[in-house]
């Protein structure tokens, strides 16, 4: 039932149906662990009932419901929480905008949704300015993966709390109280990270130039956490682009985000497929 919830809200979540801002937002996370902390009122509880908590009941939930009617539960609660989760807009749709604007000589256009979605800020045509933009595309790309994987691994729980830790993460980052988090949140973090994250270059290599990306990799593989620039670099050599490349023109600029974003979309029907083939062999 999770690979089918997967495979709908991938569909859905590349169609512009009006989503409520309470699946749409990008502040949908914090709102939820502000909301819960206001109650709560001591920090050092809320990370444990607003995000390990539901973990836990949303993972008991799913074992517990059976048979058709329960399914049928499961698979409309849980593509309500995987669009709560993953947002109900898709990353690889904003890529598409930014690609059409890009090709109509749309620069402020451009700008303006790079600015929205992916808070980079500077000149299309700069160098530094796609750089960045990459890095944010691939840094939100790799969330994505990272609830992917462990949705197929371990269900909706797992899911949630993968998400859900990491918001937390950056909630505390906002708002400046990061020594608040415990060192082990970020820890767990990290590690939940690090297996999708290899899995994830694994498939731009078997996507794209596998030798050269292997290449690329060697001495990195357990770098935790990684630098932002890392996967970026892993995408330029699978596609036989130099790591060092930078854009000179707007239009070579769109030329390197297509081939970045026909690399992740092939990572994406590699991994669709392996998921298939994982639920179908347990």
């Amino acid at each position: 039932m999770k690979f089918i919830v997967l495979i709908v809200v991938m569909g859905l979540r590349r169609m512009d149906l009006g989503w409520s801002t309470l699946l749409a937002d990008d502040e949908r996370h914090q709102r939820w662990l502000q909301r819960c902390g206001s109650r709560i009122g001591q920090p050092a509880r809320v990370w444990w009932v607003a995000v390990l908590l539901p973990a836990v009941l949303i993972a008991w939930a799913a074992c517990w419901l059976s048979g058709f009617w329960g399914q049928l539960l499961v698979l409309g609660l849980g593509i309500l929480l995987l669009l709560w989760l993953l947002g109900s807009y898709s990353e690889f749709r904003y890529v598409d905008e930014l690609l059409v604007r890009g090709r109509m000589n749309d620069p402020d256009g451009f700008s303006a949704l790079a600015t929205d979605e992916f808070s980079v800020t500077g000149v299309p045509g700069d160098p530094a300015y796609h750089q960045q933009l990459n890095e944010q595309i691939l840094a939100r790309e790799e969330r994505l993966f990272v609830a992917i994987f462990w949705l197929v691994l371990l269900g909706f729980g797992a899911a949630f709390l993968v998400v859900m830790n990491h918001a937390w993460l950056q909630h505390k980052r906002r708002h400046g109280r990061e020594e608040d988090a415990p060192v082990w949140q970020q820890t767990l973090d990290n590690w939940l990270s690090l297996p999708p994250r290899q899995l994830l270059i694994l498939s731009m290599a078997l996507a794209g130039n596998f030798s050269a990306a292997m290449n690329r990799m060697r001495g990195s593989w357990w770098q935790l956490p990684p630098s932002a620039s890392l996967l970026l670099s892993v995408a330029h050599v699978a596609q036989e682009e130099s790591s060092e490349a930078c854009p000179a023109t707007l239009n070579i600029a769109l030329d390197q985000l297509e081939a970045l974003h026909g690399l992740l979309l092939r990572c994406v029907a590699i991994w669709l497929i392996v998921a298939a083939l994982w639920i179908m062999l347990l």
